[in-house]
């Protein structure tokens, strides 16, 4: 596949999996908050935050090792390595479940939320199933294969949200423990799925070589940690507000979270296309290509988040008030600070990344752990303080912070200018509305 070809194609199936996954969500959540009292909605909240930062965790515990050392190796190889990222992928799976299941309980009562732990049980059931599927994501990104990444991501989406559409249709009195369920055999679909794409990729043998295990180990290892403490940093305020308010609270913060959601598709789609690329150019000790490759991946993402920090500021109210209604009003002072992540995320997202594609993801973890700790304290103080406003004012203020130290950080390693960025992000303003006008034409 050519350069250019790569990012286009990447660019494409990829933003197209986090849009249609946004879209169905976003749709999902405006009939939800309609469906069920704002209490019961936060409880739902609650656990799908969970289920996130599960499988975020999981998910990097394998994923950038796996693509990294995927990368260009023959089939025998290739099989040895899928062969630990099962092993490995099994034993940490294995120990969620068994963590949910004895956490259950005091979750639900630290966090005021009655029924989750029923729910986080019901979730854990599905766990063993999701290996496979978490496996096969990332051996499509591995193989640049983003068409099948596209279909097989979406497959998990696209049922769950049909029968939040029927339920809503036919006025059903849908229970949060009957919508678990449906989202367990959701999940189960996309396996399948997952297992068909990758049909011609999946290669296993049956014994497991130590060497592969400690490799992928001590590379996942940080990146675990890295992406585990990232989203329980991303959902301290829904934590905290659930533990020292109530969940009608942490449904308020998650109207403000959804529209924020919309950050994430560029910038993870950017990201996840950019990984593979950075680490090659690594591997093959070009440093100034990594920091080509930086810059122009950040302008991307500052081209599409700069505009919609700016709609967020001045529309706040009437995009609540669409989304939600008038008993969600309350989060509009929340998102218009949230909104200021738009500028920040870009700059910690890829900064982030570059460290674990050039070999230093101790180095992230730790960063991303500090955002964890200061932003606890930053955000327990401000709720006190402020309420429902200081979750954002916390979250913001530590991320800000991260965002800044990573990037000096990263530029001992790699020659890269903020400045630059910024350009190429103009830059591509130009571009973009050529690229429309030929659509147009056509």
């Amino acid at each position: 596949m050519t350069d250019k070809k790569y990012w286009l194609t990447g660019s494409f199936f990829t933003m197209m999996h986090r849009g249609v996954d946004f879209l169905l969500g976003f749709i999902g959540f405006m009939l939800l908050v309609r469906v069920f009292s704002p209490e019961e909605f936060g409880i739902w909240v609650l656990l799908i935050t969970i289920v996130s930062i599960i499988d975020m965790a999981r998910n990097g515990f394998i994923q950038n090792g796996m693509i990294k050392f995927l990368v260009g190796k023959e089939d025998a190889i290739q099989a040895k390595i899928q062969t630990a990222s099962i092993w490995l992928n099994t034993a940490l799976t294995l120990l969620m479940v068994l963590l949910l299941w004895i956490l259950a309980r005091p979750l639900e009562q630290l966090l005021n939320a009655e029924g989750l732990a029923d729910l986080v049980k019901i979730h854990s059931l599905i766990l063993p199933v999701l290996i496979f599927h978490t496996h096969n994501m990332v051996l499509m990104q591995a193989k640049y294969d983003f068409k099948a990444y596209f279909l097989a991501g979406i497959s998990k989406s696209l049922p769950f949200f049909l029968v939040i559409l029927f339920a809503y249709l036919i006025d059903s009195k849908l229970s949060l423990i009957e919508l678990a369920w449906y989202q367990n055999l959701a999940f189960l679909l996309a396996t399948f799925m997952s297992m068909y794409q990758v049909r011609n990729y999946f290669k296993l043998r049956l014994k497991v070589e130590k060497y592969w295990l400690g490799i992928i180990f001590h590379f996942g290892k940080f990146v675990f940690g890295t992406n585990l403490v990232s989203m329980l940093t991303n959902s301290l305020d829904k934590f905290l507000l659930g533990a020292l308010l109530s969940p009608v609270q942490v449904a308020m913060a998650n109207t403000a979270g959804r529209v924020m959601n919309m950050v994430e598709i560029p910038v993870n789609s950017i990201a996840s296309i950019s990984y593979p690329k950075a680490a090659e150019a690594h591997d093959k000790k070009q440093p100034v290509l990594v920091g080509e490759i930086y810059e122009k991946t950040l302008g991307m993402m500052l081209s599409l988040t700069a505009p919609f920090w700016l709609f967020c500021i001045i529309f706040a109210h009437y995009i609540v008030l669409l989304i939600a209604g008038e008993a969600y009003l309350e989060a509009v002072p929340f998102l218009r600070i949230m909104a200021f992540l738009a500028l920040i995320k870009p700059f910690d997202r890829q900064s982030g990344v570059f460290l674990d594609a050039i070999g230093k993801p101790f180095i992230n973890m730790i960063m991303v752990f500090g955002t964890f700790v200061y932003g606890a304290a930053f955000s327990w103080f401000f709720i006190k303080w402020f309420g429902l406003l200081g979750a954002a004012y916390g979250l913001v203020l530590a991320l800000l912070i991260t965002a800044i130290v990573k990037h000096v950080i990263l530029n001992k390693f790699i020659d890269v200018s903020l400045g630059k960025c910024w350009i190429k992000a103009i830059q591509n303003y130009p571009i973009m509305l050529k690229t429309l006008r030929d659509k147009i034409k056509k």
